[in-house]
């Protein structure tokens, strides 16, 4: 080899060799959490947020980001998150937050939730927060939990998808089995029922919040079966669902923001989960010091849940139905539960 040919071969090693170093010393990691700052004051109380994906890809993530970002603005946090932090991570990565000072982490899953019943109790000045479900915050006084009642949220795309199917078969594709997931499912097929008693309804998981192919391949062999709708509890990778309605001729619905302009011709309705409200809540509790290790239940009566309407490719029958039951849910005299 060339005296030049040496040179050049070991510049490129010292490049790759610095390149590598600099990515240590930033915390890099080839399978690590993505983090990055977020808004407000940097001199405020530090306050962080875990996310299981993108915070710029899906529904669920970025909408709980904007709202935590907002609640960052308002009341002067200084804030960071952690993004693509699994649930297997999670606990190393809540210890960190904590250890180095930051006194809210809001954990935008109701699958952290095993992580923080491990961790808060060593970090008693560090307020951990559940949004999305919770049952039980094991009596600690710093672990709250802002908790969608999941079981009215599956009973009405239950009820909007019975009504809406021609075929009487109605297909679930859930992202990972965890708490809020099966509940909602569970309430799917209940009110699916209370519609048509008859109706099939199949449910299957991806395993995975990411996996938009795996989900259109599980939708696919939906429709195959018989499905004339789908529906997505898988966050980012419902989008393989909603494809597979969109290009198949099939309806569907939006998840947690209005997804109608990306599926104009098979989603009927989107849901519409109030995150703004919530996430002001917590950082208002937070600043008055008033978060104690509630459960905070948000529900259809106080707005939490919505419908985008006016509904879409379904007879007026439909909407006209669903708005009735959402009636009687918002003034006692349906609880879904007890249905």
């Amino acid at each position: 080899m060339s005296r030049k040919h040496t040179i050049v071969l070991f510049s490129r090693v010292l490049v790759v060799v610095l390149f590598c170093a600099a990515l240590a010393a930033c915390g890099g990691d080839s399978s690590s959490d993505s983090s990055g700052a977020g808004a407000g004051n940097e001199d405020g109380p530090k306050v962080a947020a875990l996310f299981t994906q993108s915070v710029s890809q899906g529904n669920w993530d970025p909408a709980g980001y904007k709202a935590f970002k907002a609640m960052a603005d308002k009341y002067g946090f200084s804030s960071s998150y952690v993004e693509q932090a699994t649930y297997e991570k999670a606990p190393a990565i809540l210890r960190d937050l904590a250890a180095k000072g930051t006194k809210l982490i809001i954990c935008h899953s109701s699958g952290y939730a095993a992580a923080v019943e491990e961790v808060a109790p060593d970090f008693p000045d560090t307020q951990f927060v559940i949004f999305s479900y919770a049952s039980d915050t094991k009596g600690l006084a710093n672990y709250s939990a802002w908790s969608m009642d999941w079981d009215q949220y599956g009973y009405m795309i239950g009820v909007i998808a019975a009504s809406s199917s021609k075929t009487g078969h109605i297909a679930v594709v859930g992202g990972e089995p965890i708490p809020s997931t099966k509940r909602t499912i569970e309430f799917i097929t209940k009110g699916a029922k209370q519609v048509n008693p008859n109706i099939e309804v199949t449910s299957t998981y991806i395993g995975s919040w990411t996996d938009a192919a795996k989900g259109k391949e599980i939708s696919l062999q939906a429709l195959n079966s018989g499905a004339d709708f789908l529906i997505p509890v898988a966050d980012t990778a419902g989008a393989g669902v909603q494809q597979a309605a969109e290009e198949n001729g099939a309806l569907t619905l939006g998840e947690y923001i209005d997804q109608s302009p990306d599926y104009p011709k098979s989603i009927v309705t989107s849901t519409v989960v109030d995150m703004d409200g919530a996430y002001d809540e917590i950082g208002k509790g937070f600043s008055d010091g008033t978060l104690k290790g509630q459960i905070v239940q948000m529900n259809i009566g106080e707005g939490d849940l919505t419908f985008v309407e006016p509904f879409e490719h379904v007879d007026p029958a439909v909407q006209e139905k669903v708005d009735g039951i959402l009636e009687q849910i918002k003034s006692g005299e349906l609880d879904v539960a007890a249905s």
